[in-house]
């Protein structure tokens, strides 16, 4: 397979003598991502190609193809660093394994993984590789995926479901970008929003089986939605799934084992806070009926007759 990256810079260690190659290649490296250390993982001659310079608004693009290595991100390296990126491997020839917070992702043609910058992580290859890059700020995809960290050194298939959608928009995006007019700051909104629905989709906690820190992160997830929706009316299983990027099904499945079905969380969420605005002050000027529509009840008297089931006196009384 020959390289995505067409544009940009290219780094070659054939440009040095032999023996200052693998340096010049650490130096390339770091100047690319992160501090590193990195070392050769068999003795000899090495060779090494990245390419870089690409990129949409805050996410940039690297492409590299190398003799076998072992790459280490350590404490001390992030102790006097102030970067806080995420970055994406998608393995495009050979193997590589990603090693981070007591996990391991095997990284095999067609799949990808997602690792934190601001933890420790290694990256071993015993053959040559080729590898796609992608890096972005912490910040950047926090804002559409939740506790990023939980997601990292999970092998994603990149060959079916948003995995794929995913690795075919990256690879179709590279090759095209000289060519694209739309706006950088949306087009790479939406790049991380599909990211975010890759590794929180339904097809990828599937694939992950019982990974129960992902599970949980999902959970909460799905709870602040709730919380920061409350008032919509429409608020239901169905608008909750497709907001989270994943199936009907599989949000039953999440919270079978729950005290609570999602229905009642939302209902007793909605009761809780109307509890709270009838004994607040600020609102004494506010009618019942407003109450419950700005609760996202959908009927006054419906609201009435569950407020009272639940707590046993009717709105009023409360007031």
């Amino acid at each position: 397979m020959g390289f995505l990256i067409s544009d940009g810079y290219r780094k070659k260690t054939s440009t040095e003598r032999e023996s200052e190659r693998f340096d010049y290649w650490h130096d390339i490296i770091c100047d690319e991502f992160v501090q590193l250390d990195c070392e050769k993982y068999v003795d000899g001659e090495f060779s090494g190609e990245l390419r870089g310079g690409v990129g949409i608004g805050s996410l940039r693009f690297s492409e590299v193809w190398s003799d076998p290595q072992i790459v280490t991100r350590s404490k001390q390296q992030i102790a006097k660093s102030t970067t806080e990126d995420f970055l994406i491997s998608f393995q495009l020839e050979q193997q590589g394994l990603v090693r981070q917070g007591g996990r391991e992702a095997l990284l095999t043609p067609g799949s990808f993984t997602l690792y934190d910058a601001t933890q420790p992580y290694s990256l071993t290859f015993q053959e040559r590789f080729h590898q796609f890059i992608v890096q972005m700020p912490k910040a950047v995809l926090s804002r559409h995926l939740m506790h990023p960290e939980q997601y990292t050194a999970i092998t994603i298939s990149g060959k079916s479901g948003l995995g794929a959608v995913l690795t075919n928009f990256i690879f179709s995006l590279v090759k095209e970008l000289h060519n694209v007019k739309q706006a950088p700051d949306e087009l790479s909104e939406n790049l991380v929003n599909m990211i975010a629905l890759a590794f929180s989709s339904s097809v990828m906690l599937e694939e992950i089986g019982d990974n129960s820190i992902v599970l949980e992160s999902l959970k909460r997830r799905v709870r602040q939605y709730i919380d920061n929706n409350l008032c919509n009316p429409e608020l239901s299983n169905t608008h909750i799934a497709q907001a989270q990027g994943i199936s009907i099904r599989y949000l039953h499945k999440l919270f079978q084992n729950e005290e609570e079905t999602i229905h009642n969380l939302i209902l007793h969420k909605r009761l809780e806070k109307a509890y709270q605005l009838l004994n607040d002050e600020a609102y004494a000027g506010h009618s019942i009926e407003l109450v419950a529509y700005s609760i996202g009840f959908s009927s006054a008297a419906h609201f009435s007759r569950t407020f009272k089931k639940f707590y046993g006196v009717c709105p009023s009384e409360v007031r």
